[in-house]
């Protein structure tokens, strides 16, 4: 009868005893095995440690575009909020704003636009119209700020009487974006407090700025310098509730166990959808009667 050794490099020995001459018997075997110390090296490819993992939507193409449209406006807006207010010598206490022209071309128009197409193709049209639009006004805001562009210089050659007709111009753009605003806001009393509040300071902050354009268009740079801090204030107010929802997008994007309360109204103010949906069922049941 011969026999077969085999061993493995775990200390397992397998031994086969095969007869000599063909025969229907099972033939035996018999295995051991050895005491041996794995390594360390083989305890972790055998047992690999646990890393975090987030859960991820497999049929989701495409990551939430919003935080970065929010931290790109909020990062474009604040500094240039406390230009206006004039803080620590910011903006040399006119509420110029040259400093800002990087942010507003780079985080506050070009993140902007990115998030508003990603928005677009998410299919939420709201979302996209307000970063699209804010990143439209930012990329306007710096171009005009631009000295290449020397933009007052299209006015006459009189400084004077150029720069006044400059900041009476501007201000229409800022009376416009207010209007928008407000529009923003009015659609927003569908969404929840914290947007309502924030699209209603904005309302408020651009007339503001265009009154204080205005009457430096008049040179009455006192009254200019108060209004130009009101909008200042409720600029800077709105700063701190999109501050707040940025953190919560942050938090809901890694699936964080505690979300920030944002103040539901969609549960207050039911949809135009939900609306006719329950008036064809109260038709449809008062016709079967």
């Amino acid at each position: 009868m011969s026999e077969l050794h085999f061993t493995s490099p775990d200390g397992l020995t397998i031994d086969l005893r095969l007869p000599e001459h063909p025969t229907d018997a099972v033939p035996e075997y018999r295995s051991t095995i050895s005491p041996r110390k794995t390594t360390n090296q083989h305890d972790e490819r055998a047992y690999p440690l646990p890393l975090p993992s987030v859960p991820v939507n497999i049929h989701r193409r495409f990551g939430n575009p919003t935080p970065v449209g929010l931290g790109g406006f909020l990062l474009a807006n604040t500094p240039a909020t406390i230009m206006l207010l004039g803080w620590h010598g910011a903006g040399g206490r006119n509420g110029n704003e040259s400093a800002a022209i990087g942010t507003f071309f780079y985080l506050g128009c070009l993140l902007e636009i990115l998030c508003g197409i990603g928005e677009w193709i998410n299919g939420e049209t709201f979302n996209a119209a307000v970063f699209l639009i804010l990143g439209g006004y930012f990329g306007a805001s710096g171009a005009v700020m631009v000295p290449f562009h020397n933009a007052i210089s299209g006015y006459g050659t009189d400084a004077t009487a150029a720069e006044a007709t400059y900041h009476d111009s501007y201000a229409m753009l800022l009376i416009f974006m207010g209007v928008l605003l407000l529009f923003f806001t009015i659609a927003s009393v569908r969404l929840d407090i914290c947007h309502v509040v924030l699209f209603a300071c904005f309302t408020v902050c651009f007339p503001c700025l265009a009154t204080s354009y205005f009457y430096m268009a008049d040179g009455n740079e006192a009254t200019a310098r108060i209004f130009r801090i009101w909008g200042g204030i409720f600029s800077l107010a709105g700063s701190v509730i999109l501050w707040y929802l940025f953190l919560g997008s942050l938090l809901e994007s890694v699936d964080f166990p505690y979300l920030l309360p944002v103040g539901d109204l969609s549960t207050y103010v039911k949809g135009r959808t939900e609306y006719l949906g329950r008036r064809r069922h109260k038709t449809s049941m008062s016709c079967g009667l």
